[in-house]
C-alpha cells in the first residue's frame, strides 16, 4: 500500500466528481464575468490595469469552455484518481 498515491487518488476522484456535478464553478473567466466587468466599467468603476476596458471591448475571454468539455476532463480526473487508488492498494 502506498498512502502518496491513494491520497492522489482520492483528491483526483474528489476534484473529478466535483467538476462534473459543478462545472460552471470551474470556469475562472466566462462570458458573464466578461461583460459583467465590461458593463462595470462602462459605468464609471476604475480599471484594474492599463487599458482593461479596452481589452475587454476587442478580445473574448481567454478561458471559455463549455460545461460539456468541463464535464468530460472532471470524468478522465476522475477516472485517473480511481486507478491511482487501485495502483496504490494492489
Amino acid at each position: 500500500m502506498d498512502g502518496g498515491v491513494i491520497g492522489l487518488g482520492i483528491t483526483l476522484i474528489g476534484m473529478g466528481l466535483g467538476v462534473i456535478i459543478a462545472p460552471h464553478a470551474m470556469v475562472r473567466e466566462s462570458e458573464r464575468n466578461h461583460a459583467r466587468r465590461l458593463k462595470e466599467l462602462k459605468e464609471g468603476a476604475p480599471e484594474a490595469y492599463l487599458e482593461e476596458k479596452r481589452e475587454l471591448e476587442a478580445y473574448r475571454p481567454r478561458f471559455d469552455l463549455s460545461d460539456k468539455t468541463i464535464r468530460k476532463l472532471g470524468g478522465v480526473a476522475a477516472i485517473l484518481g480511481g486507478a491511482a487508488v487501485f495502483e496504490g492498494i494492489f
